[in-house]
């Protein structure tokens, strides 16, 4: 479906980043039941115990007291919160283990995610002809294909399970109360364990078509896919003009490098541009600086304007790093840059010496 969109691109990381948000992930709810049940049952052979006791107690306490048909309705309350009262001790730990079982189970596929867009009112949600469309689409005929065999599978299993040892419990009816109850337990667990296999194999292929099936539902066009980054990253062409003035702005005019004492180069890496004059600056200061296609055109300005060049990879190095244009030279630099303006000084005496 999204292939015949036009929808042939990978979904990007924004688009798994905006869907999570939106609570929209890929999650098996065959898996979760598959491993909620296996935790249940196993819980509940483990619990057999605690059931016979809490049975026991119960009927104890009740028949102590004594049923009497005369005057039971005034009884009716008393034994309805008792019943209550034993409904929730037997069942709550299954519920407790239950509610545990199906959230760790959940996390398991999605990890932490706390959304509320899904519980959002949206007037889509209640819009009729879109719930028809829904009712019969592919999605949902396909869910309710899926369980009714699987449905079907479970009773199946049931069944000939039940059957092979049906004969065997109503032969053990004269073994007691209490040992028939471990068989039936036993037969119980046994059931719960070749369902819960069946069922935890069914889920785990549940979950990776689901993965799947969410993949393809975020596929992207190509046109989709540079929208976003234009969104994100901005227009290539802003952007470029952006980086452009940037450059400019922190690399300096190069009508400033007419006015340098002296440029200093890595040799053509780097091209930083400074100026001292005496009476003017009080320290050097730096005028422009630039790499690359930079250096170059700085160059290429003070050759133009008789600024002598000066190779010191170290000093060019250090001056691009830590000083932007503008900005004076540090002290610590001052002896490096010294040296350099001694040798300029030379360099125009012996110029001057030959005209």
């Amino acid at each position: 479906m999204a292939e015949k969109d036009g929808k042939t691109e990978k979904p990007s990381p924004k688009k798994f980043k905006d869907a999570r948000k939106k609570g929209e992930i890929a999650k098996s709810q065959d898996l979760t039941s598959a491993i909620t049940f296996i935790v249940f049952t196993g819980a509940s052979a483990f619990l057999g115990p605690y059931i016979l006791k809490q049975g026991f107690l119960y009927l104890r306490v009740y028949l102590s007291e004594g049923l009497l048909v005369s005057g039971m309705e005034n009884s009716l309350g008393n034994i309805g919160m008792k019943a209550i009262m034993f409904t929730l001790v037997l069942a709550g730990p299954f519920l407790a283990i239950g509610f545990i079982a199906s959230l760790l189970a959940s996390m398991l596929q999605t990890g932490f995610l706390f959304t509320t867009t899904a519980i959002k009112f949206d007037i889509k949600k209640i819009n009729p002809v879109s719930g028809f469309k829904n009712m019969f689409s592919k999605k949902t005929l396909f869910a309710l294909l899926k369980n009714i065999m699987k449905l079907g599978l479970v009773f199946w299993m049931s069944y000939l399970m039940i059957s092979s040892s049906i004969n065997h419990v109503i032969n053990s009816s004269n073994v007691g109360t209490e040992k028939l109850f471990f068989l039936v337990m036993e037969l119980v667990k046994s059931l719960g364990v070749q369902l819960g296999i069946v069922l935890l194999v069914l889920g785990i292929a549940d979950y990776l078509y689901q993965i799947y099936d969410y993949r393809n539902g975020l596929k992207m066009s190509k046109q989709e896919l540079k929208d976003e980054y234009k969104e994100s990253e901005g227009d290539p062409q802003i952007k470029g003009k952006r980086k452009q003035f940037h450059r400019q702005m922190t690399s300096g005019s190069l009508m400033d490098v007419e006015t340098a004492t002296a440029v200093i180069t890595n040799p053509t890496h780097l091209a930083i541009a400074i100026r001292y004059e005496k009476g003017k600056d009080e320290v050097p200061i730096i005028v422009a600086k630039g790499a690359d296609h930079q250096a170059a055109k700085i160059r290429e300005r003070a050759k133009e304007s008789n600024v002598p060049i000066i190779e010191n990879k170290p000093v060019a190095r250090a001056m691009y790093k830590s000083i932007e244009v503008g900005q004076p030279v540090p002290v610590d630099m001052y002896q490096a840059i010294a040296e350099i303006l001694a040798l300029v000084y030379q360099m125009e005496q012996m110029n001057k010496r030959k005209i």
